[in-house]
């Protein structure tokens, strides 16, 4: 019996640079995963099981995948800019901390560099959401546009 040979090559997948935001969103939504998982907020942990998971979908360019990445991107872009917001409203409670350390010497040093330390990770964090924002939407944007659309292809029947 004859075996039935492919002849034609698969078409090689150019670069995409969407598909580097989608790496991107898959390695954070990875490491949230474990984090999530090691602090027991189990209702995270599945959403990030989620998004790991729709954005495999979308490394694997699966037509279902696409819009669902296009939705998340937009929600996590949401919640950076409330999350940001709310960051904000405690722009000031790191000067008062320090005011409060200051005032009892018997805190010594320790205290001021805890503060100083916290308020770096406040500082990073918040950076880190607003150069998110942009980005995420961008993602969305380009998930939508025809020539990336071409790209997914539908499930197989």
């Amino acid at each position: 019996m004859p075996l039935a040979v492919r002849i034609d090559p698969a078409p090689a997948r150019g670069f995409t640079a969407w598909a580097i935001g989608v790496w991107i969103l898959l390695l954070f939504a990875a490491l949230g995963a474990v984090q999530y998982l090691q602090h027991a907020e189990y209702s995270y942990l599945a959403a990030s099981l989620v998004v790991f998971a729709t954005c495999a979908g979308g490394i694997l360019r699966q037509a279902w995948a696409r819009p669902v990445l296009q939705v998340l991107a937009v929600l996590l872009a949401v919640w950076a800019l409330v999350s940001g917001a709310l960051m904000l409203q405690q722009w000031g409670d790191f000067d008062t901390a320090r005011q409060h350390a200051q005032a009892q010497p018997q805190l010594g040093e320790v205290a001021l560099w805890m503060i100083a330390r916290a308020e770096r990770t406040w500082q990073v964090g918040l950076a880190l959401k607003a150069a998110a924002i942009p980005l995420l939407l961008g993602l969305a944007w380009q998930l939508g546009r025809p020539a990336v659309r071409a790209q997914f292809r539908p499930r197989p029947r």
